[in-house]
C-alpha cells in the first residue's frame, strides 16, 4: 500500500534512487513493488546472507496469510492473493523459499534496477538536502585500501528516497539470568514433547504476545502442530456461535486500550465464551489434545494475561488450552502477573521435581523447561536510525487513532492490485510459485481453431462452452491459431477476449500477425485502459485435433461470446444478489452503502433484468459492450466485446448496480436492446434512451474529462464514475448537470443529457433510502427540463422577433 500510496502521488514519477534497509517481508516487498513502478533504481541492504533470514529456519512455525482478520469471514482462505510475491499457508520455510525465489524472478527481470546488498548493515541515515547519505557496512573486498583493517569496511552512498523495513528486531539472546533464549524462529524453540521420567512435566511460558500464546498451546498440546490446531478450532462443528461474541469483546477491548486501560480477556471468555464452548463441545476436544499430565503456568507483566494486540484466534487458542486443563484432573494451569522471573535455589523441602526455580512475585515456582516469549529488542534494530525515527512513535499512534479499525489489518485496494498486477504482466514477471505447483499436476486443455474449407474447425480437449474455465481458474487453456486473424473473421477477436482476461490462456500462434491485432483490441485500445496483451506463443504444440466441430467464423464467435458473457452474468449476478439481499459488498465493488428498502426495491428490478439477459443473449452483449465503451456504433461494439471480462468486472458490477438503483425509482427502466444506449425509460412524455457507462476511457482520454463534452446520443447517462466530473467539480456542480458545452438544442437533436454520476448526493440519499434517492432524481430531473427549457426560450424570442 505505501509503493502504491508513492506512486498515486507522484512521487516516483521522477525515478528515484530508493533504499530499502531490511529484506524481511515488507522490506522485500516493498523492493519488489517499487522497482516494478519505477524505472528508477532499487537498493535493498540486509545484513544477513539472504533475504528473510527468519523465516528461513524453521518447518514447524506455521504461517497463515489471513490470521489476523479471524474470526471474519473467508479467514480460512489458505492464499495470500497478492499482485506479486504470493504465497500461501505453510510452514514457515516453504513461504520463505516460495517468496524467495519470486523476488528472484522480479530481480532477473528488473536487472541493475533493483540490485540486492548481501552481508551489508546500513550504520546510519543523515539527510542532505533532497537526499539521504547512508553509511553502510560490508565485507572487505579484494582491492580494498589496506586501512583501516578488518573484515568489515564502511562506505558512503546517497539516494532520494529511503525505506525502513527494519522490523522489530531480533530477541534477546537471554532474558531471564540462567535461561537462554530460543528463539520463536528455530525448530527448537517450540516446545519439547514429553519430558523424560516426569509424569507431571512443567511448562513456564513467560510473556503474553503471539509467541508466547502459541507456544503455551504447543507447550499444552500431546503432538502440537500450529497448522493442526488452526484446523481443530476453525473446523469445529458450531465454532461459528463463538464468532459475533469475540468480535465484540475485542471492540471492547481495543477502546478500553485506547483509552489508556487494560481489558481482562480471560474474565470476558470466561463469561461469555465459557458456556458456548463447553456446549459445542471444544472445550472437551481441546481436552483431548492435552499432554498428559501436563502443568502450565503463564508469567505475564499485567494481571491482565492477553492483549489486543495479539490474534483473537492465538488468544483464543491459548484461552481454550487454560480452561481444557481446568477439566482435566491430571493437568494444570496457573496465571501469575509479576515484574520478572529471578532465578532462585530449589526450596528445601521440594514440593515437586523441577529443572529450574524462579521467585514471582514472592512464589516459587519450578518448570521442567522454561520459554520465553518477551518480544525483540527494538530499541536495537532502531538505534542506527533514531535521527530519523524521533517523533515518530507519537506521530504513528496518532495515525492509528485517527483511522481506527480501517488500518488495524490494511488490506490491498483494488487499484494498488490493479497496478503490480498490470507492472508484472508488462515485464513477464513469472506466476507465482502456488500457481506453479497447482498447474504442475494439470496439464493445459488443448485446442486449435484453424480454416476449413471457408469455414472454421474448433478441435481438441475443450468444447467451445468451455472457453471460460480458466477465468475461474479451473485448468488452462492453449489454443493453437496456425492461421492470421484474419482468417478468422471475428473468432480471432473472441480468442483475443478469452486469453486477455486469463493468465492462464494462451494463444499459440506466430506472433508476427496476432501482436498487432491483439495490440489494438487490448493494450491499445482508446477506449480502456490498463488491459494486458493476451499471452501469445510461438511454438509447437499438438493433442488438439479430436472431436472436430466445423462452424461459419460468425457462428463460432457468436457461441464463443455467448459464454463469455454468460459467465459475466453469473459473476455480476452472484455479486449483486448478496448485495441486495444483505448489504454484503465484498471488495468494495459497488463502494455503496444502501438502506435496506432501496436494497429490496433494487432486488425487485435486477431479478426482471437478470431473466431478461439469460432469455435474449444478443441484449446481455449489447448491454456488457455499451457498459465498457462509450461509443455507440457497430465496429465500436465488435472490439468493445473484448474489452468485457474478468479484468473489467468491477467496473460493470457497480455500472449495473447504479443502474438498477436508479431503476429502482424511474419504474419502467429496462435494458434496451438496440441503438441508441442500453437503458430505456418509459415515461408519459415519452420514451428515454439512456446509456450506463463504466468505460475508462473515450477515445484515449479518461472518462472523468471528457464525459461531459463527448456527443452522447441518448437522453440520460449514468456513469459509473466514483466523484463528479471534472467539468461539473469546477462549477460545483452535484449529482446531475446538464453539461453547458453540448450544442443547444437547436442545433443537434436530443442535445442536453442528464449525466449522473456516483457523488456524495447520491451516497447519502442511498444510505437514507427510497424516498431519499427520489427526492434526489426528481431534483435532478427538473433542474435539466430548466436547463433545456434556458437553452431553448432565447431563440424563441428572437423568432418571435
Amino acid at each position: 500500500m505505501l509503493i502504491h500510496a508513492l506512486h498515486d502521488q507522484g512521487y516516483l514519477a521522477t525515478n528515484p534512487r530508493i533504499a530499502v534497509i531490511g529484506a524481511g517481508a515488507a522490506g522485500v516487498t516493498a523492493a519488489a513493488a517499487a522497482a516494478l513502478v519505477t524505472t528508477g533504481e532499487v537498493f535493498l541492504f540486509e545484513r544477513a546472507p539472504n533475504i528473510m533470514p527468519l523465516q528461513a529456519l524453521t518447518l514447524r512455525r506455521h504461517l497463515d496469510p489471513h490470521i489476523f482478520d479471524w474470526p471474519e469471514s473467508d479467514t480460512d482462505d489458505p492464499v495470500a492473493d497478492l499482485p506479486i510475491l504470493d504465497w500461501e499457508k505453510g510452514p514457515s520455510r516453504q513461504v520463505h523459499d516460495d517468496v524467495e525465489a519470486e523476488f528472484e524472478a522480479v530481480a532477473q527481470r528488473l536487472g541493475a534496477r533493483l540490485q540486492r546488498r548481501m552481508r551489508q548493515e546500513v550504520k546510519s541515515v543523515t539527510p542532505q538536502g533532497n537526499m539521504f547519505s547512508l553509511s553502510i557496512e560490508r565485507d572487505r573486498e579484494q582491492g580494498d585500501p589496506a586501512d583501516p583493517p578488518g573484515s568489515r569496511v564502511l562506505y558512503p552512498d546517497a539516494f532520494d528516497m529511503v525505506l525502513l523495513a527494519i522490523g522489530f528486531g531480533r530477541e534477546p539472546e537471554q532474558s531471564v539470568p540462567g535461561i537462554p533464549n530460543r528463539s520463536y524462529w528455530e525448530d527448537a524453540g517450540v516446545p519439547g514433547g514429553a519430558i523424560a521420567g516426569a509424569a507431571h512435566p512443567r511448562f513456564l511460558i513467560s510473556g503474553n504476545g503471539d509467541g508466547a500464546l502459541i507456544d503455551l498451546v504447543a507447550a499444552g498440546s500431546a503432538d502440537f502442530s500450529h497448522a493442526e490446531m488452526i484446523r481443530v478450532i476453525n473446523s469445529h462443528p458450531g465454532i461459528a456461535q463463538l464468532f459475533l461474541p469475540l468480535r465484540s469483546l475485542d471492540v471492547q477491548a481495543r477502546a478500553a486500550e485506547a483509552a489508556g486501560a487494560r481489558f481482562d480477556y480471560i474474565a470476558a471468555y470466561d463469561a461469555q465464551i465459557l458456556p458456548l464452548a463447553n456446549q459445542i463441545g471444544l472445550i472437551a476436544a481441546v481436552r483431548q489434545r492435552l499432554k498428559p499430565g501436563v502443568q502450565l503456568v503463564l508469567q505475564t507483566l499485567h494481571a491482565e494475561a492477553f492483549a489486543a494486540t495479539s490474534s483473537a484466534l492465538n488468544r483464543l487458542a491459548a484461552w481454550l488450552v487454560m480452561r481444557a486443563c481446568d477439566t482435566d484432573a491430571q493437568a494444570n494451569f496457573r496465571h501469575l502477573a509479576c515484574p520478572d522471573l529471578i532465578p532462585i535455589a530449589p526450596p528445601d523441602p521440594a514440593p515437586y521435581l523441577a529443572q529450574h526455580w524462579f521467585d514471582c512475585g514472592g512464589e516459587a515456582i519450578g518448570a521442567n523447561e522454561v520459554i520465553v516469549r518477551r518480544g525483540p529488542v527494538r530499541e536495537a534494530v532502531r538505534a542506527p536510525f533514531d535521527n530519523m525515527l524521533a517523533g515518530f512513535d507519537a506521530e504513528h499512534r496518532a495515525w492509528l487513532a485517527k483511522h481506527g479499525d480501517a488500518v488495524r489489518v490494511p488490506k490491498l485496494s483494488s487499484a494498488a492490485r490493479k497496478l503490480f498486477t498490470d507492472a508484472a504482466i508488462r515485464l513477464g514477471v513469472p506466476m507465482s510459485q502456488r500457481e506453479a505447483r497447482q498447474l504442475a499436476n494439470l496439464l493445459p486443455a488443448r485446442v486449435q481453431v484453424r480454416t476449413n474449407n471457408g469455414a472454421l474447425r474448433w478441435s481438441g480437449t475443450a468444447a467451445p462452452a468451455e472457453i471460460t474455465s480458466p477465468w475461474a481458474d479451473a485448468g488452462s487453456l492453449e489454443i493453437a491459431c496456425p492461421d492470421a486473424p484474419a482468417d478468422l473473421g471475428p473468432t480471432s477477436a473472441a480468442l483475443i477476449r478469452a486469453a486477455a482476461h486469463s493468465r492462464r490462456i494462451t494463444l499459440i500462434a506466430d506472433p508476427a500477425s496476432w501482436n498487432r491485432e491483439a495490440q489494438r483490441l487490448t493494450a491499445l485500445s482508446l477506449q480502456a485502459e490498463g488491459m494486458p496483451m493476451p499471452r501469445i506463443e510461438n511454438r509447437q504444440t499438438g493433442g488438439n485435433t479430436r472431436d472436430p466441430l466445423p462452424l461459419p467464423a460468425a457462428q463460432l464467435a457468436s457461441r464463443l461470446n455467448q459464454a463469455m458473457d454468460r459467465w459475466m452474468l453469473d459473476a455480476i449476478h452472484r455479486h449483486i444478489e448478496a448485495y441486495c439481499a444483505t448489504g454484503q459488498d465484498f471488495g468494495w465493488r459497488i463502494g455503496i452503502e444502501a438502506h435496506d428498502d432501496l436494497r429490496h426495491a433494487m432486488a425487485a428490478v435486477w431479478q426482471g433484468w437478470h431473466a431478461s439477459f439469460i432469455a435474449d443473449p444478443a441484449l446481455l452483449a449489447r448491454f456488457l459492450q455499451l457498459m465498457v465503451c462509450a461509443l455507440d456504433a457497430d465496429d465500436s461494439l465488435d472490439s468493445a466485446s473484448v474489452l468485457v471480462g474478468p479484468i473489467t468486472l468491477d467496473a460493470l458490477i457497480r455500472g449495473t448496480a447504479v443502474a438498477c438503483m436508479i431503476a429502482s425509482d424511474w419504474q419502467a427502466t429496462t435494458p434496451h436492446g438496440v441503438r441508441p444506449g442500453n437503458l430505456k425509460r418509459q415515461r408519459a412524455a415519452g420514451d428515454w434512451c439512456g446509456h450506463s457507462c463504466g468505460a475508462s476511457r473515450i477515445d484515449g482520454k479518461p472518462l472523468a474529462l471528457c464525459a461531459a463534452d463527448f456527443m452522447w446520443q441518448t437522453e440520460f447517462v449514468i456513469l459509473s464514475l466514483q466523484g463528479s466530473l471534472k467539468v461539473a467539480s469546477e462549477a460545483e456542480e452535484a449529482f446531475s448537470t446538464l453539461d453547458p458545452s453540448q450544442p443547444p438544442l437547436t442545433d443537434t437533436a436530443g442535445s442536453g443529457q442528464l449525466i449522473m454520476t456516483i457523488d456524495d448526493a447520491l451516497r447519502d440519499a442511498a444510505k437514507a433510502g427510497p424516498a431519499a434517492l427520489h427526492a434526489l432524481l426528481e431534483a435532478a430531473e427538473t433542474g435539466h427540463f430548466a436547463a433545456r427549457r434556458h437553452a431553448i426560450l432565447p431563440i424563441d424570442a428572437e423568432n418571435a422577433a
